[in-house]
């Protein structure tokens, strides 16, 4: 027997076993409720017969016709008050829910709504995120030429009609349109494309469209509430919401020659959720939805670009059109502590190439030479000196040490230059 088969036998003892246990409950608790009822039967057995003797079966003897008519009044009023008090428990009654738990017994209470907390994110949301339809010229193995059409997510940002999304949802589309909330379709236009951080705008003529209001991604918690929306598996399920937390911050992610830093989230993130809104608990979009792992043995794994990440590169694309990063003009990779032992050489960032015409080439910076420094902090990997290029910008210049010819260091200065993206 395997794992699975031996976890459903557990399963089904467990099912068993409780649904004997309830059993066992419903009879005793049958058991009580005759007990319960003997009782009652006794006590109206003890009671009635003394009741009915005193009032109906003693006969008047000294009254005659006097006594039974005081007996009627008696009963007339006493029936009137009954029935008054009956009316005003009945008036009190009128609009609260009644649960008649058994014959003869009531209990009155108000049954309140709980409301999910994703509710009122959806409605704030929702009417901000659209559909986006593409088409593409494709070629197929044999040469021929063909329309692929796809969909995706977006979101809409501000009142000018412009939509943030996933470059890899339109890039190389010949033809988009958006589908908004209500089902209206409109044509849209790439404003920019950045393939580094997989974002992209695009744009409609439609003016005042609701947009969202962005949050702060620096300030999230794992553990905290996040809500996914978008449109996935095409535009008949365009604004699906799912729920989940925030289960990662600052997830390293490697996507063929990119390294993202992504928020990672069990909220269902399905195709067609790239570009979609991942929002917290106060409705305020903190990532964009762009990737989830695929494996048979995993479950729940979304990944969404920080919102703080995004900002700037989306202001560039609808200032620029483009993305302007400071490039030094190398191809690297890393030596680590085992290879440099191996060769008799420092750690750092051996130099494979040098683009010609860069700042590396106009720095004299050669093929094989090893950097182990930038403004005198030590480097080791090709990612650390990639993270300290990101955080300068096009025109700043570098204090670079180089272990190079003659086994000697030296100390060159690198201007960074734009990139060509």
């Amino acid at each position: 027997m395997d794992y699975e088969d031996r976890d459903k036998e557990i399963i089904k003892d467990a099912f068993i076993e409780d649904m004997e246990k309830i059993d066992e409950m419903e009879e005793t608790e049958e058991v009580l409720e005759k007990v319960k009822e003997i009782g009652e039967e006794e006590n109206r057995t003890a009671q009635k017969p003394t009741f009915y003797r005193e009032v109906i079966e003693k006969k008047p003897k000294k009254w005659g016709k006097m006594a039974i008519a005081i007996a009627l009044a008696i009963g007339l009023a006493f029936g009137s008050a009954f029935g008054f008090i009956a009316d005003n428990i009945m008036d009190d009654m009128n609009g609260k829910n009644v649960v008649y738990a058994t014959e003869g017994t009531k209990f009155n209470y108000t049954i309140d709504k709980t409301v999910s907390p994703v509710v009122p994110i959806a409605k704030k949301v929702s009417p901000s995120i659209v559909a986006i339809k593409i088409k593409k010229n494709v070629r197929d193995f044999f040469g021929d030429s063909y329309q692929s059409e796809g969909t995706g997510s977006g979101i809409i940002i501000d009142n000018n009609g412009h939509i943030v999304t996933n470059n890899h949802v339109v890039e190389g589309s010949n033809d988009i349109v958006v589908v908004l909330k209500d089902g209206k379709e409109l044509a849209a236009k790439i404003v920019g494309r950045d393939g580094q951080t997989d974002l992209a705008v695009i744009k409609v003529e439609e003016k005042n469209l609701p947009y969202v209001e962005l949050g702060d991604s620096s300030t999230l918690e794992v553990g905290e509430l996040a809500v996914a929306i978008g449109s996935p598996m095409g535009t008949e399920y365009a604004g699906s919401v799912t729920a989940g937390v925030i289960s990662g911050l600052d997830r390293k992610i490697f996507i063929g020659d990119k390294n993202m830093t992504l928020i990672q989230t069990d909220a269902a993130i399905n195709p067609g959720n790239s570009g979609g809104a991942l929002v917290n608990s106060e409705g305020k979009v903190v990532g964009i939805n762009t990737l989830k792992l695929i494996e048979s043995k995993v479950e729940g794994m979304g990944f969404a670009i920080p919102i703080n990440e995004a900002k700037p590169i989306i202001q560039q694309l609808i200032e620029n059109k483009k993305v302007s990063r400071p490039y030094m003009g190398i191809t690297g990779s890393t030596i680590d502590a085992q290879t440099a032992k191996q060769y008799s050489v420092p750690q750092g960032v051996l130099v494979r190439d040098v683009v010609k015409g860069s700042g590396a080439d106009k720095a004299k910076l050669q093929r094989g030479d090893i950097i182990t420094k930038i403004d005198d902090k030590k480097v080791d990997t090709i990612e650390q000196l990639v993270e300290i290029i990101r955080n300068h910008k096009v025109g700043d210049t570098l204090k670079v040490e180089v272990y190079g010819e003659l086994n000697r260091y030296t100390t060159i200065e690198v201007k960074l230059t734009e990139s060509s993206n």
